[in-house]
């Protein structure tokens, strides 16, 4: 064939189709695409898997679970772990590192009412316009410092001391978020509580209604053991007394009891008498005259001792016996009843702190130290007698010289402060010492490591026993129902996503 006929071959040839051996190169061709596009395809399904189950691991699903839902606020585990963490901790390291189930559903349910109450508050707060002040963004800072400087005691990183305190998903920003909403909450509720205010009217209702346990019972008392005395065998075993030797007891002593009181009717000392019937047996004992308020009678005696002495027509002298059963006797002398209008319940104080210089790397001041600070202190206090020696004028001092931080920009004032209040006992004994009158200034001790110097004290106002109990009653009932009211207001709804948590 000429080289013209064999190139005209071709063209009819490949007009025609491709050859056999360019089919299989092609074919060739194809199978090698479908495999490398198979590949790709496979290993981009792996690769989601692998990112899938990084993220699984991560907890980013776990811990953005939605736990519940206030008002239209949602709030996931990491948050509700906010709540539950610390408290389940604390009972695992009481139970040595174990919470039975029943424990920690408790806690569960105690750290989602925690939750609904503060959430409700917060809601209830942002739609009156309270928002995240400076001082409300310093409590923060401050609590987070606080906590970092825990971590760094403990010898760890402060993600760690997070997550070991709070969840296994806690970060700082959650923490802060949690830490703002109970500040803005807090503030909120003591905003409220601050405006609940009630009259002398308000009062004295209050007083009525409940002056069995607002007034003072002035009483003497003597209790005659009843108690049959075990015996014990051949053996040494203990015997339990019969009921007739039960009996035989309780009877004694009634007869010891009714002797005390014929005789203390009769005109004898009742308290001499109480002394030497209650000495005849170790385990009787006697209550020389004391006064206390109706509200602790039962605490001091018993119910039926109680009843007895609040009765509406007890009168001086009145003398009876009550049997405690099985037990023994009681043996009370009314002396008085009335409302004391000189005791302090509770009281508003200014103060300001003087510290005592500390050495660098100590703890406490020198006595040369807090001897200079009680110097200021007196110095200070010398310059408020010196002027109008009003609280306003204590306020405006307590604003230039105190040191104590809680209480310096509000002229040193803390309000409603009563004997349980926490602060150290040479403060409280000072605001409720015997006489202390309105008005009165003074300087107080304090030893306590950090706080190691002297306080200017000025009391402001005071309120008597009775009415700060009914005021603080009055109060914290009304406060309950504000609260209960706010958390039907933004209902709160759950899931299951809260068993998420340990336990």
């Amino acid at each position: 064939m000429s080289a013209s006929r064999e190139k005209k071959q071709r063209q009819v040839s490949t007009a025609n189709g491709p050859s056999d051996k360019q089919r299989r190169e092609m074919e060739e061709a194809q199978k090698a695409r479908s495999k490398t596009i198979l590949y790709t395809v496979v290993g981009i399904v792996i690769a989601v898997l692998v990112i899938a189950l990084l993220v699984w691991n991560s907890g980013i699903f776990e811990k953005n679970k939605v736990v519940a839902t206030v008002g239209d606020q949602d709030y996931t585990v990491t948050e509700l772990g906010f709540y539950f963490y610390p408290s389940y901790n604390y009972m695992a390291n009481l139970f040595g590192g174990t919470v039975d189930a029943d424990t920690a559903a408790s806690i569960r349910q105690q750290a989602l009412d925690s939750l609904h109450q503060y959430a409700a508050l917060y809601t209830a707060a942002l739609k009156d316009g309270y928002t995240v002040d400076d001082n409300i963004q310093a409590q923060v800072d401050g609590s987070v410092e606080q906590i970092r400087n825990y971590a760094a005691q403990n010898g760890t990183t402060f993600s760690v001391y997070l997550r070991s305190s709070y969840g296994p998903y806690m970060t700082e920003k959650v923490l802060r978020e949690c830490l703002t909403q109970q500040a803005v909450a807090n503030a909120y509720y003591s905003d409220h509580a601050d405006s609940l205010t009630y009259d002398k009217a308000q009062l004295e209702s209050y007083y009525d209604e409940h002056k069995d346990e607002l007034d003072s019972f002035t009483y003497s008392a003597a209790f005659i053991n009843g108690e049959a005395v075990s015996s014990t065998d051949a053996d040494g075993n203990t015997v339990d007394p019969t009921d007739a030797e039960k009996a035989t007891a309780m009877s004694v002593a009634k007869a010891t009891a009714e002797d005390l009181a014929q005789q203390a009717e009769a005109g004898g000392d009742f308290d001499a008498l109480a002394e030497e019937f209650a000495g005849r047996d170790d385990k009787s004992s006697f209550k020389a005259e004391t006064t206390a308020l109706g509200s602790a009678l039962t605490s001091a005696l018993n119910a039926d001792c109680t009843a007895w002495l609040t009765d509406a027509a007890r009168e001086s002298g009145d003398i009876t016996t009550i049997e405690v059963a099985d037990s023994g006797y009681w043996v009370v002398k009314f002396v008085d009843r009335f409302l004391n209008e000189d005791s302090y319940g509770s009281a508003d104080i200014r103060h300001i702190l003087v510290l005592a210089d500390v050495a660098d790397g100590e703890t406490t001041p020198t006595q040369e130290a807090m001897d200079a600070a009680k110097a200021e202190a007196q110095r200070i206090l010398d310059e408020f007698a010196a002027g109008e020696q009003t609280p306003e004028a204590f306020g405006e001092l307590a604003k230039q010289y105190s040191e104590d931080p809680g209480s310096k920009d509000s002229g040193g004032l803390y309000a409603g402060v009563t004997p349980t209040t926490s602060f150290f006992t040479g403060f409280l004994d000072w605001i409720f010492a015997d006489g202390r009158q309105i008005g009165d200034t003074g300087l107080v001790e304090n030893t306590q490591e950090g706080q190691s110097g002297w306080h200017v004290m000025y009391l402001q106002d005071h309120t008597v026993a009775w009415a700060a109990t009914a005021n603080s009653t009055l109060k914290s009932n009304d406060l309950s129902a504000w609260l209960e009211e706010l958390q039907a207001t933004y209902a709160m709804t759950t899931n299951d996503a809260n068993a998420a948590l340990v336990g």
